[in-house]
């Protein structure tokens, strides 16, 4: 759970103070569970931890592999899309998704 907040906080770039404004979780607590590894997370901070990062928490539980391989309901059809789609096209796919990342990250950083 710990490496799944920091990299939510990374790839969001998220101060712990913001994150506990959004989760409302106290940042005293939010820093403990990012600095200890053997902090023990209340299960109502492990819902709002999830709630926050618009995940469930049986996804939060989950090794980063698993999450690779565990689609959630709204993915499925687009995967099954871009399955069909012959190798070049997915190539696009991919970079088109590349771009919206990057101006995702862009807008991010900006805020």
């Amino acid at each position: 759970m710990r490496k799944r907040l920091m990299d939510y906080l990374q790839d969001n770039h998220m101060t712990a103070y913001r994150f506990a404004k959004k989760s409302g979780i106290p940042q005293s607590t939010i820093w403990s569970i990012l600095k200890k590894e053997d902090y023990e997370v209340r299960e109502k901070n492990i819902r709002k931890i999830c709630k926050a990062m618009g995940i469930s928490a049986s996804e939060i539980m989950e090794s980063e592999e698993e999450a690779k391989r565990n689609l959630r309901a709204g993915e499925i059809p687009v995967m099954h899309k871009y399955r069909k789609l012959d190798k070049s096209d997915q190539f696009r796919v991919q970079g088109y998704m590349d771009a919206l990342l990057e101006k995702q990250d862009g807008e991010k950083r900006k805020i």
